[in-house]
């Protein structure tokens, strides 16, 4: 049984990274617009700057959660999270979920408009450090780390304990790196395929880990009001 609480918050903080990376926002419209333009290699440049905001944001929600809420075993306290968690992840599960079956040729025809023009930078270290500032930045990450790490850091402290930080960095970065390891096989074996079903069951699997994580917050939320 241990085991497969185990199982389950390695799990849940794979898949909150790779939900992390997978939306197609600024950073993969430039991941996938310069590998197309310049080589795969480019593609990996952008992954790693990715990663690496992406990590940042969430190790500054994680520590930060730890040293503010010592008592992450408190009934009430989980409630609150688990409330923030639900408020946040809902919203943006059935945003990705409408994106997924509506007009996703509208984004893909933009997309490509981009990725036939303009040039891409002489060192990759240029492109590491613009996706680094794009995801650091960007108010919908920082928001989103927010909302799953609620979810997750009061289940994770209750298996892992004190652990429980090094783990979920070590998975989270797992699932940001596992995404982007299947961007650069795309872009430098199949471009061809990245067009609106691409984009469709993108947004598809991202809305449906969203709302699962939401799911998950509720039935943390009514437990605690069935009491």
């Amino acid at each position: 049984m241990v085991f497969v609480s185990y199982i389950h918050v390695l799990l849940a903080v794979f898949l909150m990274g790779l939900a992390a990376a997978a939306p197609m926002g600024p950073v993969n419209m430039l991941a996938i617009r310069r590998g197309m333009l310049g080589g795969w290699r480019h593609t990996l440049a952008c992954g790693i700057g990715s990663v690496t905001g992406d990590l940042i944001l969430f190790s500054m929600v994680l520590l930060g959660g730890h040293y503010l809420f010592p008592d992450l075993s408190n009934p009430t306290l989980q409630t609150v999270l688990a409330a923030i968690g639900a408020i946040v992840l809902l919203p943006l599960g059935i945003y990705f979920l409408v994106r997924a079956v509506k007009d996703p040729m509208r984004a893909y025809a933009s997309a490509r408009h981009h990725w036939d023009e303009g040039t891409v930078p002489a060192h990759l270290i240029a492109e590491v450090t613009d996706c680094v500032a794009l995801t650091i930045f960007n108010p919908l990450t920082i928001i989103y780390w927010v909302g799953v790490t609620s979810n997750w850091l009061p289940f994770a402290h209750s298996v892992l304990g004190y652990s429980a930080p090094v783990w979920g960095i070590l998975m989270a970065a797992a699932g940001l790196m596992s995404w982007f390891t299947a961007l650069i096989f795309v872009v430098r074996f199949i471009p061809d395929r990245i067009g609106p079903t691409f984009f469709r069951l993108v947004n598809a699997i991202l809305g449906l880990i969203l709302v699962g994580f939401a799911t998950f917050c509720g039935i943390v939320l009514s437990r605690h009001f069935l009491r």
